[in-house]
């Protein structure tokens, strides 16, 4: 059903956007029908009333599961459950709702419908392998992308794959040598040597996190907030999808030297797709979030990365107006956070001199080692 710049799904239009202070519910025709209807905030009714509308919204919807990174699965009838009783969990809920409803209250007005972003469509030149310069030589050496990405996990392991496939990939298309650890192997003991290394200049990967700390499998501390040597993060750019982390281990890596950090500050939540309906309301979180990942790979500086991805979770809001996982999309894209520098940018190649005759023996050595001495 069509309703202003919107398609909305059928239960979707039937659900209550608005609530009055008698307690008298709108819809979404309603409210696109009399815009003045929603030019007031539902953050200053009682929270009777919030608690009232996002229960009878959540009650309008086919049956869902809410994925949140750093707490499990919960079904429709938990989450209102958590409504009634109040708790910190339902109360977020309820805020969620209310802040998303508002949202697509005012976005009738507009009439706009959001699109999705385009990667940058200049194709990377490869260089030639070596160049000649008076007695020296340039060699075309390839920078590195390290994932962390946690395939041990019921929630992480389905997000994880989907990265493998669609964002590893690309990174790779571009020219980077892309470094995966997965399974047992997304440990810190794996994660440090490839870290330090001069030629990693991306770090991402999805995994549990904490307000200091990003993990890896059963819960291995990858980086925590003053537990890490700052070559870890030296000049590098970040992107964790991950539960808290950019409140404080993210400005803690700038501090320490990354070039930018991108997250999220507190739980990333998601919809598990239903079946049932055209859209795959799960991708719309991974594309949108992965947006920061190809717009970094594709040459897009942080800034114009973070942007695109803001781009894509409105384009993917408005592919599922006024439903559960719009608001949960709504409240992702509202906690996506940047840290350091918007300029910042990575590239898959750079080079490295080497001249004639070849001092220090140490640098003489470490030749001799990459290629074969003839007699």
């Amino acid at each position: 059903m069509k309703i202003r710049q919107l398609e909305f799904k059928p239960f979707a239009a039937k659900k209550p956007l608005l609530i009055t202070s008698e307690g008298r519910f709108l819809t979404v025709q309603q409210v696109a029908e009399t815009p003045s209807l929603g030019m007031g905030s539902l953050f200053t009714l009682s929270e009777e009333l919030q608690a009232k509308l996002a229960i009878e919204r959540y009650s309008l919807e086919p049956d869902f599961k809410l994925g949140i990174i750093q707490l499990g699965v919960y079904s429709k009838d938990d989450i209102i459950d958590h409504i009634k009783k109040g708790t910190e969990f339902g109360k977020l809920a309820t805020r969620t709702e209310m802040g998303y409803c508002s949202e697509l209250a005012t976005s009738l007005m507009d009439g706009k419908k959001p699109s999705w972003p385009q990667a940058p469509s200049k194709p990377t030149k490869i260089p030639p392998p070596w160049k000649p310069v008076k007695h020296c030589i340039w060699l075309r050496v390839s920078n590195r992308a390290l994932f962390c990405e946690n395939t041990t996990d019921g929630v992480t392991t389905p997000i994880a794959n989907w990265r493998i496939a669609n964002v590893h990939s690309q990174f790779q298309t571009r020219g980077f040598t892309v470094v995966a650890l997965t399974g047992t192997n997304d440990v810190r003991a794996n994660f440090v040597p490839v870290a330090k290394n001069v030629l990693t200049t991306y770090i991402g990967g999805v995994g549990h996190g904490n307000y200091d700390v990003y993990t890896g499998h059963s819960g291995d501390p990858i980086l925590r907030v003053s537990h890490y040597d700052p070559t870890e993060v030296k000049d590098k750019t970040l992107h964790f999808l991950s539960c808290r982390t950019a409140r404080d281990l993210g400005p803690n890596t700038v501090t320490n030297g990354a070039k930018a950090y991108c997250g999220y500050d507190e739980n990333f939540t998601f919809v598990w797709d239903n079946s049932s309906t055209p859209v795959n309301e799960f991708l719309l979180f991974l594309q949108s979030d992965a947006t920061f990942d190809l717009q970094m790979a594709a040459g897009a500086t942080a800034g114009q990365a973070f942007n695109a991805a803001q781009q894509a979770f409105n384009a993917a809001i408005a592919q599922v107006p006024n439903t559960a996982a719009a608001a949960w999309l709504t409240f992702d894209r509202d906690h996506m956070r940047l840290h350091g520098s918007t300029t910042a940018t990575i590239t898959p190649y750079r080079w490295v001199k080497i001249c004639f005759p070849i001092r220090p023996l140490e640098m003489e050595t470490a030749l001799l080692g990459a290629g074969v001495l003839e007699d």
